[in-house]
């Protein structure tokens, strides 16, 4: 009997997952392993880069009152009908009102109401005369232009009718959300709750950061481009520690890090004895799902679930860590916290210099995108001899998407290129 593994609408059988599957299908698989996490209470000074888990309806008009929207003065417009600069027409000046407590006055015939821009409009007014049509003559104005009913006031809701939808779910909140939600007066908000993630780093030759390195050894900088790019895209660390070689510690290190929502393990994902990340699965009778994704740098990619936990096995090399991180761990972190939008932004651009590949699969070369005032956005493939990758990735702001079968592309041809570092903020230019 065929045992079979099932992602979204893709569906592999056990005795293929030592194949390299296509990208769209380890995609399709992710995704298709989640669920939108539960909701929790903010307060607004929080929720900056959340997702709002549900749509938001303003409670009030917005303004309350009908408002003066420049500083002048207060007039019923028929009293100015016949205005002009050759005209002697005065109005009786009966006070002045700023924003804030509306007056209690009822303007009569022949008077006016010095206002403030964001005053509320009194009784018996219907126009607002702005000061530089006016002189001020003791105690009394002269009005030099006439004023229609409507004319420099903000009516009731102009900005935001009483029932309206303010935000959707699933929106992202930044600075300008906040201030609309704050102009209403909403001070808790209900938000996804982050995906909470555990990052380990398996090597024996690797040390952390703050420690002596002998020669041999190497720095565990994959913990922190990990927890990076977690933070960077919504998540929350909970624990970022080495893991080291041995399997019995290994194993262990994965049972602890398996109560946050997702891990993220660098390293130790190859198929030699020394790679023991799927021994360590299967110790814990996790559940495999591909071991190996067609795409370069990150092919040795691993998928899984050990104790309800969704992990990822990403390969040790800093840059494969980067690129595999964006293309599989990124969506699903997404996908999380209820948006519809997981991939990176991508453009359309033109090449500048040709480039060279092996071909065999879905290449992702680091790149530098600019755009100028005029023409098309132009792409640099960053690959040189003349320097390494991690000063190509230091370099780059964007990933040439080249696909399976392509060995060269030509200078002037038009490429794919996903957009990096935009954060959240950067999706609402994609939408």
């Amino acid at each position: 009997m065929r045992n079979w593994v099932k992602g979204s609408d893709v569906m592999i059988m056990a005795g293929d997952l030592n194949r390299l599957i296509s990208l769209d299908e380890a995609q399709q698989i992710v995704l298709g392993k989640v669920q939108t996490l539960p909701s929790e209470l903010v307060s607004l000074e929080d929720g900056g880069g959340r997702v709002l888990a549900k749509e938001m309806r303003a409670p009030i008009d917005e303004p309350a009152t009908t408002q003066a929207a420049m500083d002048g003065y207060a007039v019923r417009s028929a009293d100015v009908v016949s205005a002009s600069p050759e005209r002697d027409l005065l109005l009786k000046v009966v006070g002045l009102v700023g924003p804030g407590k509306p007056s209690d006055y009822r303007l009569k015939k022949g008077e006016a109401l010095g206002v403030m821009t964001g005053a509320s409009l009194p009784e018996g007014a219907d126009a607002v005369v702005p000061q530089e049509m006016t002189e001020s003559i003791s105690g009394k104005v002269r009005v030099m232009a006439p004023v229609r009913p409507g004319d420099y006031l903000y009516p009731v809701g102009a900005e935001i009718r009483r029932g309206q939808q303010l935000i959707p779910g699933g929106k992202i909140l930044r600075a300008k959300e906040l201030t609309v939600l704050a102009t209403q007066g909403y001070h808790r908000l209900e938000v996804v709750r982050q995906p909470v993630v555990s990052v380990l780093a398996s090597g024996s030759e690797l040390k952390a950061v703050d420690e002596r390195r002998d020669l041999g050894e190497v720095f565990a900088s994959n913990l922190h481009t990990v927890s990076h790019l977690v933070k960077s895209c919504g998540g929350v660390i909970k624990s970022a520690e080495i893991a080291g070689d041995d399997l019995q510690n290994l194993t262990e290190s994965i049972y602890r890090a398996s109560q946050a929502d997702v891990v993220v393990t660098t390293g130790g994902t190859g198929r030699s004895e020394k790679d023991l990340l799927s021994a360590a699965i299967a110790s814990l009778d996790g559940e495999l799902f591909f071991h190996g994704v067609a795409i370069s740098p990150g092919k040795q990619t691993i998928f899984a679930q050990v104790n309800k936990t969704l992990l990822f096995g990403l390969p040790g090399r800093p840059v494969a860590t980067y690129v595999a991180f964006d293309q599989l761990v990124r969506p699903m972190l997404l996908r999380m916290m209820g948006l519809s939008q997981v991939f990176l932004p991508e453009i359309t651009a033109t090449l500048t210099n040709s480039i060279r590949l092996k071909g065999g699969t879905f290449s992702f070369l680091f790149s530098r995108c600019t755009c100028g005032p005029s023409g098309p956005p132009m792409v640099e493939a960053l690959r040189s001899t003349r320097q390494g990758i991690m000063a190509e990735m230091l370099a780059s702001n964007g990933l040439i998407k080249v696909e399976p079968g392509e060995k060269f592309v030509e200078a002037g041809a038009r490429v794919r290129v996903q957009l990096l570092d935009l954060g959240l903020d950067g999706l609402s230019y994609f939408d």
